[in-house]
């Protein structure tokens, strides 16, 4: 039997340690051919694949794609070629694995939070829509002391149930520290495998009384030596000390993690859950893989080098250790979408800094008619001084209860929450059976922690406009907090 003679070689350096010895034990891409063949190369230590009997038996993990970039499922042992020192071994099994996505979702309800609650309130129920329909998820609060509220075998319907009563507790600190450690030390327990844990997380007050240098490098051993791949979403607060950003960021790094910040309450927070949560899904459809058991040859050494191939033509291979889900490169059809899709992006941008260059152009021609106007002390003309104004102009646009709804909400957005009810009082005099502006009055009390006040807009918007969909989600929400 002939090898592609173009085989990839990986070598894994065990002189290494944490970050470094993870990434290089991640997977590696190999090229099509009409037989392909993966070599990798491993050693006994630490980090070599795992012994399944005594010294005889290793094993690999294996995903195989076709030319358009699917996974390859029905492939058996018969399909598979190992070589350890050049000599071909028997393949002892051969299973798919496709277990469900098991996570713990670590959310910061604390003081920090709170001016993010009502991006919270709707952009986690999307996350948790995102996640494979089979996902095992457990949802974990951080306030004050962290818990448990759902456990993984409650089902995706009680994890929901829980984030439609979430609120921001005021006052408190994030147990961030203990709630994070206690996750992956629980997924160590349970033997769990490819556990994922997402952090949705401040950088407010943290408990940082069980905190110290020696239990996070434990901490940090203990994540690198599992399987625990770890998400997170940091949202800045006015303040806020970086404690949890900066664990937070390094944490993501070292288990090989998605990670991503927000500067200020927005609905972009529920943009970015939904992109985590979609690049947790991505992942996990990865990690439906081969697990391929192959017995060594007699006489041995076990630092000979190893290879894999499979008999199918035109196929795209990813081989690693430990199986673990990371970022997926683009193969077969995929690739050629990314790049469209990358080069699609690249001319949106340079159209985007030609609008830019031509606004500055014509906020330089103001700056320079209003210059020249105030020097001769003359009426500033009427085409000057657009873009100075153009924030305000646009956004009350001359009055009425539009203009205060715009500008309502511009200030909501910004943080502005005192500003952001006068505006919204002010629609609502314009218009006092327009339901909008009373939602929006009690979504901000929501904010402040004034559940009595939030009760009474809520009862205002179904009195005034009960048809509409602030009227249906204000009974929603006085029902709950009735409850």
């Amino acid at each position: 039997m002939c090898f592609d003679p173009t085989t990839i070689l990986h070598c894994l350096d065990h002189g290494h340690r944490q970050t470094t010895a993870r990434n290089r034990r991640g997977r590696q891409p190999f090229r099509r051919g009409r037989f392909v063949l993966a070599l990798l190369l491993f050693t006994l230590g630490v980090h070599q694949s795992r012994v399944v009997r005594a010294q005889e038996e290793r094993q690999l993990f294996v995903r195989v794609y076709d030319a358009a970039g699917d996974l390859i499922t029905d492939l058996t042992a018969q399909d598979f070629v190992i070589q350890h020192g050049g000599v071909e071994c028997k393949v002892v099994r051969v299973e798919l694995i496709n277990e469900p996505l098991r996570l713990t979702l670590l959310v910061d309800d604390a003081d920090g939070a709170d001016p993010y609650f009502r991006f919270l309130r709707n952009g986690l129920p999307t996350f948790v829509n995102a996640l494979p329909e089979t996902s095992q998820v457990a949802l974990v609060l951080l306030s004050g002391r962290p818990r448990v509220v759902v456990d993984h075998s409650e089902g995706l319907a009680k994890v929901q149930e829980r984030l439609g009563g979430l609120f921001t507790v005021p006052g408190s600190s994030a147990g961030f520290f203990d709630g994070l450690r206690e996750a992956v030390e629980r997924f160590l327990e349970d033997d769990a495998r490819w556990p994922v844990v997402a952090l949705v997380t401040t950088d407010g007050a943290s408990n940082r009384g069980t905190f110290t240098p020696g239990k996070y490098d434990a901490f940090l051993d203990h994540l690198n030596d599992s399987a625990v791949t770890v998400h997170a979403l940091s949202l800045h607060a006015v303040g806020g000390d970086f404690f949890q950003q900066g664990i937070a960021r390094d944490v993501t790094q070292m288990a090989r993690g998605w990670y991503d910040t927000l500067n200020s309450p927005s609905p972009a927070v529920s943009a970015k859950l939904t992109e985590m949560a979609t690049e947790i899904s991505l992942r996990h459809a990865a990690s439906n893989q081969y697990l391929v058991v192959y017995e060594l040859p007699p006489d041995a050494e076990p630092s000979d080098g190893a290879s894999a191939g499979v008999r199918r033509e035109q196929v795209t291979m990813h081989v690693s250790l430990d199986g673990r889900p990371g970022p997926t490169p683009p193969t077969g059809l995929t690739f050629a979408v990314a790049m469209n899709e990358i080069e699609a992006g690249i001319r949106t941008r340079q159209a985007q800094v030609k609008t830019l260059e031509a606004e500055i152009v014509a906020l330089q021609r103001d700056a320079t008619i209003l210059e020249e106007s105030s020097r001769l002390g003359q009426p500033i003309p009427q085409q000057a001084g657009g873009a100075a104004g153009a924030a305000v102009g646009s956004a009350i646009g001359g009055g009425g209860r539009e203009g205060f709804w715009n500008a309502g909400e511009l200030a909501f957005a910004s943080g502005n929450l005192d500003e952001a009810v006068t505006f919204y009082e002010q629609a609502h005099q314009e218009d006092p059976n327009w339901g909008k502006p009373l939602f929006k009055l009690a979504l901000v009390a929501l904010n402040k922690g004034d559940t009595e006040t939030a009760v009474g807009f809520f009862e205002q918007v179904v009195a005034v406009d009960p048809s509409s969909a602030e009227g249906t989600q204000a009974s929603e929400f006085i029902a709950q907090l009735r409850n």
